[in-house]
């Protein structure tokens, strides 16, 4: 579908900017990465599950699947409440795991996202 990759990672802020460093440093020298990378990242687990819950990630999927629709749509597709599916799409949205195009329709913009979690620092 795209050409980007999508990573969600669970790290500290330090973690973040440090890794952010490392990759404008690499850019300084010329170094271009083959893939465009975006990155969603939770300070921690816990805060990772808020937002990734098993109906969200099913949700998600969905949303692949269905390409760009609105969130009464992808309701009726879900056969969810419109209310509950509101709720996760917005949670989604602001996680930056999901958005929405110039249309105002959600969408899932890459085939895949690839979770790391650190299990010791």
């Amino acid at each position: 579908m795209t050409d980007k990759d999508f990573q969600v990672k669970i790290e500290s802020e330090e973690e973040f900017f440090d890794d952010l460093l490392e990759q404008a440093e690499r850019l300084d020298r010329g170094e271009v990465p083959a893939r465009t990378i975006e990155r969603v990242s939770f300070p921690d687990l816990s805060t990772f599950y808020h937002y990734c819950t098993p109906k969200r990630l099913e949700l998600i999927q969905a949303l692949h699947k269905l390409g760009a629709v609105s969130i009464h749509a992808l309701a009726k597709h879900l056969h969810r409440h419109y209310k509950n599916v509101f709720s996760d799409v917005k949670a989604l949205e602001q996680a930056g795991l999901l958005q929405k195009n110039e249309q105002g329709l959600y969408c899932v913009p890459w085939d895949e996202f690839t979770a790391t979690i650190r299990l010791a620092s």
